[in-house]
């Protein structure tokens, strides 16, 4: 396959306006089993949504990925049914229970949720069955190149979006201690909250911070290295996300990848068609929480985002006096009325909309929180928004022309780079011009009139210069594009799944405990096959996870405040002094140990009491 730039779709609208900024694949949440309770769709959303992406020769992934309970088995097995029926390419699953049901003739991809990191792991997914794994977001270059050199499938990557703190698959945090559990698509996302570091005395190190927030992922400028390293689809994370997040996002990825194709064409691109964005994409300007590459390069980096979990925006400036609803400051960007400001008040992020704007001074709706010395962020650029809701995307097959006027008819025939075609031809008495050249340049524009169409004229090809009225030239070239269109639309023969080996063995672990995600008995009747005993079933199941590991996280508090004695930080966001003796993180009832492997550049977070206070 050629790269895959694969984009998130909270709905049908969402993923056809991603189609036409140029993704060659979408992945949506059908009604139930997405790993997403807030973007689930119905099978005529998906009838819709494929239709559409057939037509580019894209593909539809529907997100069966949360884990079940045994009462949801037979509900789960005939949704992958339904989908199949609706016109999807390949279901991305996370519970091994898939593969002991009765599951139609589709790919299936494993989850970053299955924790696809290593490769013995993404190996052992292959020899069960799997044609792709989607990779843990903390990987690195090497470990990406050791994966592809063990592993024969397919390895998707995300390569832009919010990250998870905890490692992929094994964050049990929001289910501990919210009753929302994340592998079944209910995260309350506790590591957005503000928490307060509090050593073994009971001192308070750092109070009311937002200590387990980390910034989005941005791996734009980093394609050719992961297709060098393996990776075949690039995927952007958003399935909650709105539509200008979407629109300007995709566009963004696609002029990337599209630079790296240009350079490197015999990389190949998954699916069809040019795209025009009459707009200048810019990820800064939707939601983000800042951008890093995370571990990509193996290098440990500062990654929190302490002071605020929500989306700033870019640096306006400090206030430097106020007075009323005036303030006074130096912007660093041209603010416009109906700009939205951003600044952090406590633990919070506030906000407030500019009314109006005369050099330095800024009038705002509301004032009452704003200090001198605030520094002002703008989440909202107006007039950027409006350019980019109103921008025309446009996206266009190109097509060559063939033109024959064989046996008294004029026939036209329109060819895709994919090899489909389709034909239209009328009969007349066609007779030849005096002048070819002027004859064969008015037949190429009359065909090149294919505005209203999914198409472009790349070519044309007359078999011989005739005079062809221009009635009949529209009628034949709207009938051949609309053939080729409906030809391009239609159901056809998908990729099969792919077959698992008789051996499953060897599994990276024999004796599974609660982190396996073993939630069923066909679950459990998987690994069994495959070797394993299942000493415990699923968090979701478990009584209570008091004193035992609730995230696994690459995130170290440590190093953020520069007491890493392993990595230095040359940027640590406070400078205290190192407490000595164990780390508690607490909010409210919340009380999670802070437990290091420093030899694994990890931090495990421990749910050591849940206690009320006065």
């Amino acid at each position: 396959m050629g790269l895959e730039l694969l984009a998130p779709a909270k709905n049908a609208d969402q993923g056809l306006l991603a189609l036409r900024c140029g993704a060659d694949a979408v992945y949506m949440g059908g009604a139930k089993f997405g790993a997403r309770q807030a973007a689930g769709n119905d099978r005529a959303a998906f009838e819709r949504l494929c239709g559409e992406a057939r037509l580019w020769g894209a593909k539809v992934y529907a997100t069966l990925n949360t884990i079940l309970y045994d009462g949801e088995l037979e509900a789960a097995r005939r949704q992958a049914w339904d989908l199949y029926e609706a016109g999807v390419d390949a279901l991305i699953v996370q519970d091994m229970a898939y593969l002991e049901l009765d599951l139609p003739p589709l790919p299936l991809h494993a989850s970053t949720q299955a924790a696809c990191d290593g490769p013995e792991k993404v190996a052992f997914l292959a020899r069960a069955g799997f044609s792709r794994a989607i990779l843990a977001r903390e990987l690195g270059l090497g470990e990406i190149r050791a994966i592809h050199g063990a592993a024969d499938l397919e390895l998707e990557a995300f390569v832009y979006g919010a990250l998870c703190v905890g490692e992929s698959g094994r964050c049990y945090l929001s289910g501990a201690i919210c009753d929302r559990s994340g592998n079944r698509g209910e995260c309350a996302q506790p590591c957005r909250a503000p928490w307060n570091l509090v050593d073994a005395p009971g001192r308070v190190v750092v109070r009311e911070k937002h200590l387990l927030s980390i910034r989005d992922l941005d791996l734009s400028d980093h394609l050719e290295a992961l297709a060098d390293a393996g990776i075949r689809s690039f995927k952007i994370e958003g399935r909650l996300k709105d539509a200008d997040y979407v629109k300007n996002v995709v566009s963004h990825l696609r002029r990337k990848l599209d630079a790296l194709l240009q350079r490197r064409p015999s990389l190949g691109r998954a699916s069809l068609g040019a795209v025009d964005h009459a707009f200048t994409p810019d990820p800064a300007k939707t939601f983000q929480r800042g951008h890093s590459t995370y571990r990509l390069e193996g290098k440990r980096q500062r990654m929190g985002t302490p002071d605020a979990a929500k989306h700033l925006g870019e640096l306006v400036g400090q206030v430097r006096s106020l007075q009323g609803d005036r303030l006074v400051l130096d912007p660093l960007v041209e603010l416009h009325p109906g700009d939205g400001l951003a600044f952090i008040d406590g633990a919070e992020v506030a906000g407030t909309v500019v009314n109006a704007v005369e050099a330095r001074q800024v009038f705002v709706q509301d004032p009452s929180r704003i200090r001198v010395g605030t520094r002002l962020h703008r989440n909202l650029d107006l007039h950027w928004l409006k350019a980019l809701r109103s921008a025309k995307v446009e996206r266009r097959i190109p097509v060559r022309a063939y033109l024959a006027f064989p046996g008294g008819v004029a026939h036209l025939r329109l060819e895709d780079p994919a090899g489909f075609t389709a034909s239209a031809q009328v009969p007349g008495d066609f007779a030849a011009p005096r002048d070819p050249e002027a004859t064969l340049r008015s037949l190429h524009d009359a065909l090149a009139r294919l505005g209203n169409t999914p198409f472009e004229l790349a070519g044309l090809e007359a078999a011989e210069p005739r005079f062809v009225p221009a009635s009949v030239l529209n009628g034949l070239r709207r009938e051949a594009a609309a053939a080729l269109e409906a030809l391009r639309r239609a159901p056809r023969e998908r990729e099969a799944r792919r077959p698992a080996s008789p051996q499953l063995a060897p599994l990276p672990a024999t004796d599974l405990d609660f982190t396996w995600n073993v939630a069923n008995r066909a679950a459990r009747a998987f690994y069994e096959r495959a070797g394993a005993r299942v000493l415990e079933p699923a968090a979701e199941l478990q009584d209570s996870l008091q004193g035992r590991v609730v995230m696994t996280t690459r995130h170290c508090v440590k190093f953020e405040l520069g007491w890493c004695h392993v990595h230095a930080n040359p940027e640590p966001w406070a400078r205290l002094p190192e407490p000595q003796g164990p780390l508690f993180l607490e909010n409210g009832p919340t009380r999670l140990e802070c437990r290091f492997d420093c030899r694994n550049c990890r931090m495990e977070l421990v749910l050591h009491e849940r206690r009320e206070r006065g």
